[in-house]
């Protein structure tokens, strides 16, 4: 027979999952119980005098939320409500701070903005010379992946949650018998790092125990190229390029303005160059020979499409048309020389002005070779400086080790203490598949980490880690410039810096965060460090450093692989451009941000050229089976044309099974390997695989109008556009007309601004069915098209925000007016009227409009509700959404304008695309200003307008993309 509590437990339990009268008729039931009203009375003491019926019902209602919530966990310490309001916190005024966030250890430094004690938005330092304003797609997401519910909350024992004391207390006995044998045993796995305090800090345990042993745990690391390096120049040294300088760019499976750590400055760069040729001053050609379509290929002049088991052939090749004596004879064809020969001749052409990028993960020998054709070229102090590397681990006499020495000492049973500290070697680096069973016998296993990850599963201690935006660190640049990283809040959970993570495991104390970070820098007056911590740096950029001359170099042309090991098929493995190597996997904004060119969303796939897949018989979405060295890979094949056709494309990043709700269980796991590509075999497994993306159809149509323009450089200009006559009569327009302008000569597809947009705007992450239904909420979109053939196409990217066209049709076809014209040209939605008619979005010629078919926000986590921008509506179910050319900036600039008794400048408005686009291809602003930028680009000669012959007169328009007149592809 159950108790009085049980019924009353029991009904509280029905409540869950009710709305509506539903929910107050289980709140009226639970009310009449004896138990629910001593809970109100325990809650609300001395609140029976003045009850009603209603008020009654309220109290109870909430009495069940705090009593649900305590349910959930361990009740916090007692919140204490501020009597007195913040001297520095205005409501509804932003606070913003700078700081600087680690991508694979290299800081991209940023400003954080935050509302009442809230960080809702990062944008790059426009006083840092690295960023300028600018940042990636990976680094906008930084916000969300503070807020994200599954990052590691507190220190976890064998999986199950600790305290802090009780690490202190296991690992304290620990540190006698590491000081009585100077550290034997004890091998220590890092992330890629930069930062000055851990780089004293481990310096410090060299010296306390010098028999400890370290190693790299970072996939797609530099180690390579800093060896190579080491061997030519006498110091390991890492390249510095300058592509601003840069008039010819050749890029031989590499890709510089890919995704990575060095995006930002390498993009604004080329950007650079790329406007001053626009101009007139110089030339910008790019040549590009790679095996995998990239976002460097789809820039290129002129690109050949190549198996890496040629690159040495390629480089022989060039070299010996640069006029260096070297023996050998290459494989390479008459189309791929003639290739080469194309690319020596320009070198040649532009004395000084050239570099050339190899891949990192080339075999010595080859680097060593392209290291001496840039010196010979005159790269260097022009388009290339080397620097000291600003990652730890590769410092002379001191390079950290490979996992690969690690399995040797875990086969050999040497290793005692195992400390994984802030990467995931498990998943992401294991050198071979018995390398996690070897690992199960070292006695004891420490983790530290942002989350409980695959690695933290297979360990005994988890420490968890702050995110960098509510902790203090240190890190340097891609400039080799030393920032601060400097928190914009409070720990949100039990947590600890890695500082903080290293001074415990040596001295079992609690150590404060900012004193660890304030002692590496002790030497800088207390003035300065606080100047430091408003610009968001402490140390300007690196200088150069002098090299020799380099050696010649006998190239070995068998140094690559040999096919026969397992097939006749090269494959290479490249990070995910969007989640990289998986530690972004649970990063729901990253997840569905498009693939930069298949557009694809929630999933990695097989790539193959379109005549691999004919020869084997499979087509997008179809499974395939990979067999190379000591994995197995099942996937979905997708065919991408330009690739070469026996080259098998793997993505890292996916396959994770301890990322968090959002990225676990998605696609294929495949582990990094270290060569430019191993032999492997390929089959169709017959399986289907259900595929997200957001682009269908990416063949520019031959008969038609392109909506992506070209011109040349001997001739760059479009013939006039004819407007047709409107019957309606023109807008009456006051104060400043808004427009914009984006220039796809310098868009080079890297979505930063579709990530921005998405944290300016509260867009909601609608999952990847909802994304193959075509229902992505995305107000900005990049397309991407192919022109030409198959085997050797040119690619094209053409950003979509909202066109706000004078005469929009969505305007005229909406029957309830939500869709309006405001009087400087905006085309603005008011969501209160909206009634779900999607008629505006049916008679939309660019496709640029999103329905909410589903309430994407009420369920969101709290943590989650937090981040959002609060000068915008997070939009509720069955309403039209689009692009707002950002009104509420410019509502913000109107304001201050109006508090400062200026009058308002056009100019200060600043969108979060334009903001964050590292080429700065987007101009917005007043085009009834003569002289604003955006008036400029619409006087210039490639300006032209989408879909013109329709009549709408958009107020967003596009240049055309210059290309040199004898550009074409080889293959």
């Amino acid at each position: 027979m159950s108790t009085p509590s049980q019924d009353f437990a029991a009904l509280r339990e029905q409540l869950t999952g009710l709305k509506g009268p539903a929910y107050w008729r289980g709140v009226e039931a639970l009310a009449a119980t004896a138990q629910g009203q001593a809970l109100i009375e325990a809650e609300f003491p001395g609140s029976a005098p003045l009850m009603d019926r209603r008020r009654f019902l309220q109290l109870m209602a909430a009495s069940l939320a705090m009593a649900g919530l305590a349910a959930c966990g361990k009740t916090p310490e007692q919140a204490v409500p501020s009597v007195r309001q913040a001297e520095q916190l205005t409501p509804g005024i932003a606070t913003w701070y700078a700081t600087a966030i680690a991508f694979a250890g290299v800081a991209q430094p940023v400003l954080g903005k935050t509302v009442a004690g809230r960080p809702i938005k990062l944008e790059g330092n426009p006083q840092h010379p690295m960023s300028g304003g600018a940042c990636d797609a990976v680094t906008q997401a930084a916000i969300l992946q503070l807020y994200d519910p599954d990052r590691s909350q507190s220190p976890r024992f064998k999986g199950r949650e600790a305290s802090w004391d009780q690490v202190r207390a296991a690992l304290a006995e620990q540190l006698a018998l590491l000081d009585a044998n100077a550290g034997k045993g004890l091998h220590i796995v890092c992330g890629a790092s930069s930062s000055p305090t851990l780089g004293r800090q481990l310096e410090t345990l060299r010296q306390r125990w010098p028999q400890a042993r370290l190693y790299h745990g970072e996939p797609f690391a530099d180690t390579e190229s800093l060896r190579t390096s080491e061997r030519v120049f006498g110091q390991p040294l890492a390249a510095h390029r300058n592509l601003q300088n840069a008039e010819v760019l050749v890029c031989l499976e590499d890709d510089p303005l890919g995704s990575g750590p060095y995006q930002t400055p390498l993009q604004r760069g080329w950007a650079e160059r790329r406007r001053q040729a626009a101009h007139g001053q110089g030339a910008a050609l790019c040549y590009v020979a790679e095996s995998v379509p990239s976002l460097t290929g789809a820039a290129a002049t002129k690109r050949l499409a190549i198996a890496p088991s040629l690159l040495a052939d390629v480089v022989l090749a060039l070299s010996q048309a640069l006029g260096e004596t070297i023996n050998g004879q290459s494989r390479l064809s008459a189309r791929q020389l003639q290739w080469v020969n194309a690319t020596a001749q320009a070198l040649k052409a532009h004395p000084g002005r050239g570099l050339i990028c190899l891949s990192k993960q080339a075999p010595q020998d080859v680097q060593a070779q392209v290291m001496r054709l840039n010196q010979l070229l005159g790269a260097h102090g022009q388009t290339l400086e080397w620097h000291k590397p600003p990652l730890l681990g590769y410092e002379p006499g001191q390079f950290h080790e490979s996992l690969d020495q690690l399995s040797k000492q875990l086969a050999q049973g040497n290793v005692s203490q195992l400390w994984l500290l802030d990467c995931n070697p498990l998943y992401t680096s294991a050198p071979e598949p018995g390398f996690a069973a070897m690992i199960e016998r070292v006695p004891l296993r420490l983790h530290a980490g942002l989350y409980y990850d695959e690695s933290a599963a297979q360990c005994h201690w988890h420490l968890p880690l702050n995110h960098p935006l509510d902790g203090w660190s240190d890190a340097r640049a891609a400039d080799g410039s030393a920032c601060i990283v400097q928190p914009l809040i409070e720990p949100m959970y039990s947590t600890r810096t890695l500082h903080q993570v290293i001074e415990l495991l040596m001295t079992s104390g609690d150590s404060d965060a900012l004193s660890l970070v304030r002692e590496t820098w002790r030497h800088v007056p207390q003035q300065q460090w606080r100047q430091a911590l408003a610009d968001g740096w402490i140390e300007p950029a690196a200088i150069s450093v002098e090299v020799p001359p380099a050696a010649a170099v006998e190239l070995n042309l068998n140094l690559n692989l040999n096919l026969n090991e397992i097939g006749d098929l090269d494959a290479v493995v490249r990070p995910d451009p969007c989640v990289w190597d998986g530690r972004f996997a649970n990063l729901g904004w990253l997840q569905e941000l498009p693939k930069p060119i298949s557009t694809l969303t929630w999933s990695n796939v097989v790539g193959l050229s379109p005549r691999l897949a004919e020869r084997i018989g499979v087509r997008n979405g179809d499974g395939v089976e990979v067999l190379m060295p000591g994995q197995i890979i099942r996937g979905a094949a997708w065919l991408q044309p330009g690739q070469a056709d026996q080259v098998i494309a793997l993505y890292a990043g996916y396959g994770r099974s301890h990322a968090g709700r959002v990225g676990n269980a998605l696609g294929y796991a495949v582990r990094p390997i270290e060569t430019l590509s191993v032999g492997a075999s390929l089959r169709a497994s017959g399986e289907r695989h259900a595929l997200a993306f957001t682009q269908s159809h990416h063949q520019l149509p031959e008969d038609e109008e392109p909506p992506v323009r070209v011109v040349q450089r001997q001739s760059p200009q479009l013939p006039a556009q004819q407007i047709p006559v409107s019957l309606y009569a023109p807008a009456t327009d006051s104060g400043p007309q808004w427009g914009m302008v984006i220039d796809l000569d310098l868009c080079t597809g890297c979505n930063a601004c579709v990530t921005a947009c998405q944290a300016e705007n509260n867009i909601a992450v609608v999952g990847a069915e909802q994304v193959a239904n075509g229902r992505s909420m995305h107000w900005l979109r990049i397309d991407h098209y192919y022109q030409g053939s198959l085997d050797a196409p040119r690619s094209r990217f053409q950003p979509l925000p909202c066109m706000h066209c004078e005469q929009a049709p969505c305007e005229t076809g909406c029957p309830v007016n939500a869709t309006v014209h405001s009087r400087d040209g905006l085309n603005q939605m008011v969501y209160n009227r909206c009634i779900g008619t999607r008629t505006c979005a049916s008679y939309c010629p660019y496709k640029v409009r999103r329905f909410n078919w589903l309430d994407w926000s009420a369920n969101a986590a709290p943590s989650i509700q937090a981040q959002r921008n609060p000068q915008v509506t997070v939009r509720a179910r069955g309403v039209m959404e689009k692009c707002t050319y950002c009104v509420q900036r410019i509502s913000a600039a109107r304001i201050d304008d109006k508090q400062q008794a200026h009058d308002f400048d056009p100019a200060s408005v600043v969108t979060a695309c334009q903001q964050t686009c590292p080429s700065q291809a987007i101009r917005f602003g007043d085009i009834s200003d003569p002289a604003s930028a955006v008036s400029q680009g619409r006087r210039d000669p490639r300006h032209y307008r989408l879909l013109e012959a329709l009549g709408t007169r958009p107020r967003t328009s596009y240049l055309a993309r210059i290309e040199e007149g004898d550009a074409s592809d080889e293959t």
